[in-house]
């Protein structure tokens, strides 16, 4: 039986740990590597529940798949439309990915998921699709979404405040087309360096994607000539910068000191910003050829810059909430609309849970106040989200007293190893079965 539970007692974290490979990077080199016209090997891909939604799903679709060692080698194979349903499980990544490569089948396909992804709009997506050819049947543009292709080439706009991950699918979708297409994004843009990602991800496989200038508001375009065929015979899956977040924020608030490895100063990932934003908190923060290094900025303590805003960075935010806890002043997050609408209700998760220990918080529509001070232990719902999980976990290392965190296995979607890589820098993490233990601290690595 899983643990249905976590207990936390505070503790300061101190080692060396190593970044999950990245879950963005994975879901994109998948889809392109299924596609592939010579063997490719995804190496080191993110083994994790959303992931591995995307590999049954592009299996259920013809894709030929060998898994070797900590390696997945795609060997090219014609695809061909599902018979099946696509379980897309809690992944919104690969719901939004797959809608549009499902389109190049002269047939229906029907995607779906758990509760948590059903209750996700994808109406512009959903719209961009019919616009360029496709029939679509969903309920108010969520889960389940059954689309008939071929969709053909041509422009796409894409409202203000679209999921990147539209734009994204699209980009992947009409760059193998024949004849050209524009996809423009108008301002602002949620999460727009998601979109950096996707590019890297692409020209990695040949595909020609040119950016226009960006205009003063923000907003994006792309061209892309189509026709192109994924190329490539390796990829190499870097470390999750936003994974990462959650120890670097567990050593400035215990005052521990923690060094991460496995992640690339040049990365793509806009959660990169992390280490800035850790500094702009007064946490000591380095970069070097022994990885990301974060240590409590001692007797002065942590004191918030004021705003932050994480429009750019919203899979930032659960962890950057337990940082502006623990500092003196009110930090106020702003640009996090999209926030509403991930595996759960992230602003809302993060005020409630943050207020059950006892930190005083007021929502606003796109992000949250929350006035520093004394953490106390609590139990805490995590709601099924692995972000607002890891972001308790790590806040009761700080809290007086016990914390206990529901559903430890929801970690799973981004994080696998998450318990057992902090039981062994020294967090007190105890899985709990019922009001039984099931594993402890000394079973997670830990010294406690």
């Amino acid at each position: 039986m899983k643990p249905n539970a976590l207990q936390v007692k505070a503790g300061r974290i101190d080692g060396t740990l190593r970044a999950p490979p990245s879950k963005s990077e994975t879901h994109r080199a998948y889809l392109l590597a299924a596609q592939s016209d010579l063997p490719c090997r995804v190496r080191s891909p993110l083994r994790s529940e959303d992931t591995q939604a995307t590999l049954y799903a592009l299996h259920a679709m013809g894709a030929r798949i060998v898994l070797q060692d900590d390696d997945v080698q795609f060997l090219p194979a014609p695809l061909r439309a599902p018979t099946t349903a696509l379980d897309c499980a809690n992944s919104g990544t690969t719901l939004r990915l797959l809608t549009v490569f499902a389109t190049r089948f002269g047939h229906d396909v029907t995607l779906t998921g758990d509760a948590s992804l059903r209750g996700r709009p994808n109406g512009p997506l959903l719209d961009a699709l019919v616009g360029l050819g496709a029939r679509v049947t969903s309920d108010s543009g969520k889960a389940p979404i059954t689309v008939r292709g071929p969709i053909r080439s041509g422009a796409v706009r894409l409202p203000p405040r679209s999921s990147s991950q539209y734009a994204s699918a699209l980009l992947l979708g009409l760059a193998v087309l024949p004849g050209p297409s524009t996809v423009e994004l108008q301002a602002p843009v949620s999460s727009s360096p998601y979109l950096d990602v996707t590019l890297a991800s692409a020209r990695h496989f040949g595909l020609r994607i040119a950016e226009a200038p960006r205009p003063n508001d923000g907003g994006r375009r792309f061209d892309l000539p189509g026709g192109d065929v994924p190329r490539a015979e390796r990829v190499n899956v870097e470390g999750d910068w936003s994974a990462a977040a959650f120890p670097l924020v567990a050593a400035a608030i215990t005052g521990g000191r923690v060094t991460v490895t496995a992640l690339r100063a040049d990365s793509p990932q806009g959660d990169r910003a992390i280490l800035d934003q850790l500094g702009s908190f007064g946490a000591k923060v380095r970069h070097d050829e022994a990885g990301v290094t974060c240590e409590s900025p001692g007797a002065g303590g942590l004191s918030s810059p004021g705003t932050v805003d994480v429009a750019a960075t919203p899979d930032l935010f659960p962890a950057l909430c337990v940082l502006a806890a623990c500092a003196r002043g009110t930090t106020t997050f702003t640009g996090g609309a999209s926030l509403r609408a991930k595996e759960s209700d992230r602003i809302q998760a993060m005020a409630a849970g943050l207020r059950q220990m006892g930190i005083e918080c007021r929502e606003r529509p796109d992000g949250l106040e929350v006035v520093g001070g004394r953490l106390g232990g609590a139990t805490v719902a995590s709601l099924g989200d692995h972000r607002i999980h890891m972001a308790f976990a790590v806040a009761g290392l700080a809290a007086s007293g016990t914390t206990t965190v529901d559903d430890p296995s929801c970690a799973a979607v981004s994080y696998p190893g998450f318990h057992k890589a902090f039981g062994a820098a020294g967090a007190s993490f105890t899985l709990l079965q019922g009001n039984r233990a099931e594993v402890g601290p000394q079973d997670l690595g830990g010294a406690r």
